[in-house]
């Protein structure tokens, strides 16, 4: 869904309110989308050779890009992986942040997600829906609208949200090492079945990650919410725009 709201924003806002409006809104994500990808190259040993962190005016010798990340040494699948999602985990760490630096304790509160004791499941999944959309709903309940760090916290969130969405070049570096990834990792799930409890070990494992987990999906359930505030609010600021130039 955060995907969705954030693809909408970087078209509706760059169609409907040019290209000011989109740098305004990108600012903050796209800087933090490419440093949390200079991270992950760093870290599983590829180096960083080259880092653009924004460029409004795009990058033409890499297809117009906004930012860019080029590794020192030729990544693994590993590497290209992690580096893929690591956008996702980055902006979500920054959002978690500004959330709880800006808003009040009584209006920010993480949000839970059920357990599962049994393994995943059809049920299990539903609850988790169930929990993300309550979530949501009471992010947006929550909000005070009298205090100019609800305004704030708005636009920073938001804008993370931006950049914890993949880009296209994110999407074709992903599913190939993915794929690579769970062909080695393939015999260690095959021996976790012959040799262990697969339930219990999907429990000790969510609740070893819950601690990550849990400010995860509470920072992307508000950057989410916030995101599609932002759309709808400029969906009815380009009304008149429409309307204007139709005539």
């Amino acid at each position: 869904m955060l995907y969705a709201v954030s693809r909408g924003l970087w078209s509706f806002t760059g169609r409907y309110f040019g290209r000011s409006m989109w740098v305004l809104l990108a600012l903050i994500g796209v800087p933090v989308h490419e440093l949390s990808h200079a991270v992950a190259f760093l870290l599983t040993g590829a180096g960083v050779q080259k880092i653009v962190l924004f460029a409004p005016r795009g990058l033409p010798e890499y297809d117009g890009a906004t930012g860019v990340v080029v590794p020192a040494r030729r990544p693994s699948a590993f590497s290209r992986l992690v580096a893929s999602i690591a956008p996702f985990f980055g902006c979500s760490l920054a959002a978690w942040l500004v959330l709880r630096l800006l808003l009040p304790a009584s209006v920010f509160v993480p949000i839970s997600f059920p357990t599962a004791g049994s393994g995943i499941s059809l049920r299990v999944l539903l609850d988790v829906l169930v929990a993300y959309l309550e979530g949501m709903l009471g992010a947006f309940a929550r909000l005070q609208w009298s205090d100019w760090r609800t305004y704030l916290t708005l636009y920073l969130v938001a804008s993370l949200g931006m950049g914890a969405a993949p880009s296209r070049e994110d999407f074709r570096r992903f599913f190939p090492a993915l794929i690579g990834l769970f062909v080695l990792l393939l015999p260690v799930f095959a021996l976790l079945q012959l040799f262990a409890d697969p339930a219990r070990i999907f429990s000790r494992l969510q609740s070893l990650l819950s601690g990550v987990l849990i400010p995860i999906g509470s920072a992307l359930s508000y950057a989410t919410v916030f995101a599609l505030l932002v759309l709808l609010a400029l969906v009815v600021l380009a009304i008149p725009r429409v309307l204007f130039g139709r005539r």
